[in-house]
């Protein structure tokens, strides 16, 4: 996949017409139509389907939309990051909390976090004790909150905390 490619079929959905995108990415209409697909014939699918004198967004346009998001926000805070303005992305923390772990007692407990002088995008997600150990051994959390200390039997690398 192109990075052109991907770039012109976000103009597109961003601004909801080939001539809008035309006029924004200074490209004819043909150059722009023809990466387009190109970009659905790499993926294999559908990115859009005419919807009047428009084009409407297939499920799976919105999908590669949502990562196109992502991908051109990475590199806006690269260029930030490399010439010397702050980052505009909030630090991300993602949580994993038991189910057995009284809310209020987690709220209070990741306060700190949202009192930082930086701004932190909070992510929590509620499990067992057991797939939040998995998904913990997985690098998909950062920290998760059990009720219990974790012990030798398991082998997932954890450090237990007590106040």
């Amino acid at each position: 996949m192109s990075y052109h490619h991907l770039l012109y079929f976000w103009t597109v959905a961003r601004e909801g017409s080939i001539v809008r995108a035309c006029e924004k990415l200074r490209l004819a209409q043909p150059t722009i139509s023809g990466q387009l697909r190109q970009l659905e014939e790499t993926l294999g699918e559908k990115l859009f389907t005419k919807a009047g004198r428009g084009l409407a967004m297939t499920d799976t346009g919105q999908v590669v939309c949502r990562y196109a998001d992502e991908i051109f926000g990475l590199g806006r805070e690269l260029q930030d990051v490399l010439i010397g303005r702050p980052r505009g992305r909030p630090l991300r923390l993602l949580v994993g909390v038991s189910d057995l772990v009284p809310k209020l007692i987690a709220c209070r407990i990741l306060r700190p976090a949202l009192d930082m002088s930086e701004p932190v995008q909070l992510v929590c997600d509620e499990d067992t004790p057991e797939r939040l150990l998995a998904a913990l051994a997985e690098h998909r959390f950062d920290v998760i909150l059990l009720d219990a200390p974790v012990t030798s039997a398991i082998p997932v690398k954890a450090f237990n905390l007590h106040r």
